[in-house]
């Protein structure tokens, strides 16, 4: 059984299968509807992402614009605290989040 994938910004639409309109946060792979969704979504994942996993620690929060983050290729990861950014800065490829599809 294959869920629906809804957009983030406008849970009310199914997010794209387009590879144009998917965005990275923490490597977890989030879908658009529409570009402009995707844009508002771009400019503030963290009022729209809901629950991240911190990669350097497993543990699982809900960011806000107050927290530690740091952009690594292919979007931005957020941490539970400062230390665990830290971590991940130091080395990202040991914490980095990979997912294929």
């Amino acid at each position: 059984m294959q869920r629906a994938l809804w957009d983030p910004v406008d849970p009310t639409r199914v997010g794209s299968m387009a590879d144009s309109l998917h965005y990275r946060v923490n490597g977890e792979v989030y879908r658009f509807a529409d570009e402009r969704n995707m844009q508002r979504f771009v400019m503030a994942p963290a009022l729209y992402c809901g629950l991240v996993r911190d990669p350097v620690n497993g543990k699982r929060f809900a960011p806000s614009s107050r927290t530690p983050a740091a952009y690594w290729i292919g979007g931005p990861y957020f941490f539970s605290n400062d230390s665990t950014k830290a971590a991940f800065v130091d080395d990202p490829k040991k914490f980095e989040v990979v997912r294929r599809f």
